[in-house]
């Protein structure tokens, strides 16, 4: 027999970690131990999996799937709407749906910076009320007679009751508090500095988020910020009633004290660590062991069932940081967001495979800078908040259309590689594509739409720029991709092959436009797949690379330290180094006129800026605008000639 749990889309987030003040620096994308480990390139390490870059087009479009089966988001950029009182929101640290799909938010009002608050701006109260549309009802908090408010704010849930339930991620934060929806003082559980560790039942340790069973009127808290574990109360009286730890067993505060790493182990952190208990329908908590990269699941009672790994090799703040559920009575996908890797992850649930995923770090709707809360309304739709300096909630509205079959006629979007028993053919996926109109994001050119006989491959960008594919039929993928800039005064070529043949090949599609001579190539990476070809290339052609890249190339190079601007025939072509990307001089290619930009390896298959592991610094990539991504030729990523859809 199934157990109901009312509440249902909640999701409470604690963080289990060693004991901070402070969330430490977000890193993105995440560094893994090898440069061809990188967890956002590995989907989660789910090879069926494919993902849908948010907001890099500018739209505010999210395909998070093309199966007939697969949900899908799109993100509501006007939601919510401003703020009154030049009120501002810190780093966002709660989100919770009440009853009326009512949307509370609790904030740090402590991390607006003092240039945010200046000419009258000033900080909101730290829990936030939104109505359906997103527009602001209520706001209150902050300390008070009768209860300790956190140092730290973290989590927020809103019973059936319609009390709210606030916790606390700082060092000293012992306690969790109730209130009603008007914010009168109900009850406090623990006091603040007096947590006596993992096994004590009176008090917590970081106790950041939490949720009710209604049924059976307990509390569930994820207490891990400080704390290690997962733990009960009564909701009526706040009696404790049970804890466990990782795998159901008793916690062990003294692993963090012993010398060694021996991952994983209980729930556990060095940076940042999140135990999230969240139930669906079936009765099962759901824990998401933030730093460990794991999921695990369990019975009411602390009964472990089973775990699962997400991006697996994701360093720093890790992989797993909260969880929803799809809105179908039987909720058939899970939702996982990563604030590390600015993803968020679409999973069965019975299987716990990931399927699918969106996302990305940036500024823009759609993008993420610390994906750190979420919740789901009754229809479905996703609120993500950000912390760190990404401070805000972003709504991404649930279609259910599609999961009635609406996209089976194959009219919208590309073809999925779905989970097993929902994959398209080859030919299926060729047809979805082309009557979809859309960009594949994908190395594979037969999820294109595309042959061997189709290549090489030349497509126009603008009147007089081009692009040249070619494939590697072993493997099934686009090779390096060549932009070429055809003028009265030369022709400029951005990259070679990585063989001469294939090099030779593309001497053969230039020399079909153009009767012009070659005048430049730049060198955008210094990787073999990149220069192998150079000496296809005939004599008297000059060659641009940066100092670290010239060692490397076996021909002289002029050299590209910054930015290097050439007029061709009435054309402005900008060479730019922005800073170390894939390689330590990667270079890129702009045309200001045209809104063209040639990545080279800082953009790969949906990695932006792509950098080896052993790069711990976000790298320079401050330089690059929103004219970045209104056309775009990146290396193995099918976007070549990519426009934004604004």
């Amino acid at each position: 027999m199934r157990v109901a749990i009312a509440a249902l889309f909640v999701a409470v987030i604690v963080f289990g970690a060693r004991a901070l003040s402070s969330e430490g620096a977000p890193a993105f994308p995440a560094y893994a131990r090898d440069e061809d480990e990188r967890a956002p390139a590995r989907l989660a390490e789910a090879p069926e999996a494919r993902r849908r870059q948010a907001g890099d087009s500018g739209d505010a479009r999210l395909q998070a799937s093309r199966s007939t089966s697969m949900p899908s988001y799109t993100v509501d950029p006007f939601w919510p709407k401003p703020l009154p009182n030049h009120w501002l929101v810190g780093a966002v640290a709660g989100v919770a749906v009440d009853a009326q799909d009512h949307v509370w938010i609790t904030h740090r009002p402590s991390t607006l910076q003092p240039n945010e608050t200046r000419s009258g701006w000033k900080a909101a109260p730290p829990v936030l009320e939104f109505d359906r549309d997103g527009t602001l009802i209520s706001a209150w908090g902050g300390p008070g007679d009768g209860y300790e408010w956190p140092q730290l704010e973290h989590g927020i849930y809103v019973d059936r009751r319609d009390h709210v339930w606030l916790g606390g991620g700082g060092e000293k934060d012992a306690q969790i508090l109730e209130f009603t929806r008007q914010g009168t003082f109900l009850r406090q559980i623990g006091h603040q500095g007096k947590g006596q560790g993992s096994n004590d039942t009176q008090n917590l340790g970081g106790a950041a988020s939490m949720v009710v069973d209604e049924g059976a009127r307990e509390l569930y808290v994820a207490d891990g910020y400080v704390n290690h574990r997962v733990i009960v109360f009564d909701a009526d009286t706040g009696a404790y009633k049970r804890h466990w730890g990782a795998y159901g067993k008793k916690p062990d505060d003294s692993y963090f004290q012993k010398a060694g790493e021996r991952l994983p182990g209980p729930f556990s952190g060095t940076v940042q660590h999140e135990d999230k208990p969240s139930q669906a329908n079936d009765g099962l908590v759901y824990v998401c062991d933030r730093t460990n990269n794991r999921l695990q699941v369990f019975h009411k009672d602390g009964t472990f069932v089973r775990e699962v790994f997400l991006a697996k090799r994701t360093f720093g703040s890790g992989s797993v940081w909260d969880i929803g559920f799809s809105p179908d009575p039987q909720q058939t996908f899970a939702i996982v967001i990563d604030g590390t890797n600015q993803q968020v992850y679409v999973l069965r649930r019975d299987s716990l495979e990931v399927v699918d995923a969106f996302g990305g770090g940036g500024r823009w709707a759609g993008q993420f800078y610390g994906a750190h809360n979420l919740a789901v309304d009754s229809t479905g739709s996703l609120f993500i908040t950000e912390t760190y300096e990404g401070k805000r909630v972003q709504k991404f509205t649930y279609d259910d259309a599609r999961l009635k079959g609406s996209r089976s006629s194959g009219t919208e979007g590309s073809p999925s590689t779905g989970a097993a028993g929902s994959r398209s053919t080859e030919a299926e996926g060729a047809r979805a594509f082309q009557a979809s109109g859309s960009v594949a994001r994908t190395g594979d050119y037969t999820l294109r739409g595309l042959k061997p006989a189709d290549f090489p491959r030349v497509r126009k960008l603008a009147g007089n720029i081009y692009t040249f594919e070619q494939i590697d039929p072993s493997k099934r993928i686009v090779t390096v991709n060549n932009l070429i800039v055809v003028t009265s005064d030369g022709v400029l070529v951005a990259e070679s092959q990585g063989t001469v043949d294939n090099t030779k090949l593309l001497l053969a599609e230039i020399a079909k436009l153009t009767p012009q001579p070659i005048k430049y190539v730049v060198v955008g990476s210094e990787h073999g797949d990149h220069t192998g070809g150079i000496a296809a290339f005939p004599a008297g052609v000059t060659y641009f690379a940066h100092p670290f890249s010239a060692p490397r190339i076996k021909v002289p190079t002029q050299p590209v330290i910054d930015r290097k601007t050439l007029q061709m025939g009435g054309t402005e072509i900008q060479i730019l180094f922005l800073g170390r990307a894939h390689t330590g001089g990667d270079l890129e290619v702009y045309l200001p006129r045209e809104k063209v930009l040639f990545m080279s390896e800082a953009f790969i298959n949906r990695i932006f800026p792509s950098r080896p592991s052993r790069w711990k610094s976000p790298g320079s990539c401050r330089r690059t605008g929103s004219w970045m991504m209104r056309r775009c030729c990146a290396r193995r990523s099918g976007t070549t000639g990519w426009r934004s859809r604004r």
